[in-house]
């Protein structure tokens, strides 16, 4: 008999804790997305003035083709030099230049030849090519 109402307690069980009451909370702890885009951004002035907002790009294309996929483009030497990004123009003579960098590290290969990654931040900003900026802005990085 104690065999009996030992199982018929168990069987129970389940749907009494299936009531649950409304006292018990769940919780449940946000878990940060993995990036599955790359992103293009664009300022000037070692990034004091934003020419584009950091937007996502495709990963597998190459930073002049994500570039020009989200600005207005002048190039030179057959497309492989930026001169203009969305009308700013470089100017040699004041020594501007539109120089570019991944994950906020000056690259170091041309544009067209550089392919994106997952989670790539592709960073171009007009300024004097004789001084490296001195920081890297947080949405380039």
């Amino acid at each position: 008999m104690l065999r009996r109402s030992f199982v018929a307690a168990l069987a129970v069980l389940p749907v009494l804790a299936g009531c649950g009451g409304g006292s018990a909370t769940s919780v449940s702890t946000p878990t940060a997305a993995a990036p599955r885009q790359a992103a293009v951004f664009v300022t000037r002035d070692c990034g004091k003035q934003v020419v584009i907002a950091r937007t996502e790009a495709a990963p597998g294309q190459t930073a002049m083709r994500a570039l020009d996929r989200v600005a207005d483009l002048e190039t030179d030497s057959g497309g492989k030099f930026v001169t203009g990004i969305d009308g700013v123009k470089q100017d040699t003579g004041k020594k501007l230049a539109w120089l570019y960098y991944i994950n906020g590290k000056a690259a170091q290969k041309g544009a067209t030849e550089v392919k994106l990654a997952v989670g790539d931040v592709e960073w171009w900003d007009l300024h004097n090519y004789e001084h490296e900026c001195a920081s890297v802005p947080a949405e380039a990085q």
